[in-house]
């Protein structure tokens, strides 16, 4: 299986511990496909300082092709600075600057590439809402990630990146079977197959063409949250597509209790490390601040 995560790239900044790790929705969902034996490639813009070339080799160092990300010159990589008090992080700033990257534009060759993907995963922290409709027009399975802002969740932006989704996902906070299918009732409408609620320690639940399939969580003590979400979802696809995943095809629940049990055990596992997927920088608070 081909997995290509199409989006963003950072560096993930503990302000109070002065720490530093590569991340990003894309990058960290990319590594945890390697990790799973996925032929995994991140596609994102990357810039040429010293944050990139850290999240760069952290991503060959994990087995992820790079090769077809256009390197911008004397464009800077995205800083997101966060507190972790107790495993849970609290969220500071963005530091872009003003030679950030920005979001990928796709051209010709960038579409050549995705057209070899078994599965795309993108999300709303890719900042391509408008380049959703030609990716998901591809062969592939997809997969997008709308995080947990409300401004992700309205009309207007449902409709500008629904064009044949395969998974949604949904950071939430718990709720109730009533809730969730009102939450999932939009997406539908506009065509979403599966609709993926994760609720932190509450669990999942899960939404196919309306049909909701629920599993509650492995507790484990945290050290760090970061990229819980990500494992979760790259060990998910990973296994679904493993039972016969194709485009626009309603899974069984049995593969999809499967699927969410697999999502549970790796992210059980990456939150007892830091980071989005374990790999520290070393970098001067001087760089970031």
């Amino acid at each position: 299986m081909k997995l290509i995560a199409l989006g963003d790239n950072v560096i993930d900044y503990y302000h109070n511990t002065q720490e530093c790790f590569p991340g990003g929705n894309a990058v960290n969902v990319a590594v945890h496909a390697a990790r799973l034996g996925a032929q995994a490639e991140y596609l994102g813009s990357l810039g040429d300082d010293k944050m990139a070339h850290i999240v760069e080799k952290a991503l060959r160092e994990n087995g992820v092709d790079i090769s077809h990300c256009p390197v911008l010159q004397g464009r800077t990589t995205k800083v997101c600075s966060y507190d972790v008090v107790n495993g849970e992080r609290s969220f500071i700033e963005v530091i872009t600057g003003e030679s950030w990257t920005g979001p990928l534009q796709i051209g010709a060759q960038e579409l050549d590439e995705l057209k070899t993907a078994d599965l795309i995963v993108s999300s709303c922290n890719a900042k391509m809402p408008e380049q959703m409709a030609a990716v998901q027009a591809l062969p592939a399975v997809f997969a997008y990630d709308f995080g947990e802002k409300e401004k992700y969740r309205t009309d207007a932006y449902y409709d500008e990146v629904c064009h044949g989704i395969d998974l949604a996902m949904l950071s939430c906070k718990p709720m109730d079977k009533a809730a969730f299918a009102e939450l999932c009732a939009p997406l539908h409408r506009r065509g979403v197959v599966h609709v993926l609620a994760t609720m932190g320690a509450a669990g999942q639940m899960l939404s196919v063409q309306g049909k909701i399939v629920e599993k509650t969580t492995q507790m484990v003590e945290a050290s760090d949250t970061m990229g819980a979400g990500d494992s979760f979802l790259a060990a998910f696809l990973c296994s679904l597509y493993t039972a016969g995943w194709q485009k626009a095809k309603p899974m069984p629940e049995q593969a999809l209790l499967a699927a969410l049990a697999a999502g549970q055990q790796v992210s059980a596992r990456n939150c007892m490390a830091q980071g989005g997927f374990g790999c520290k920088a070393e970098i001067s608070r001087d760089s970031i601040e």
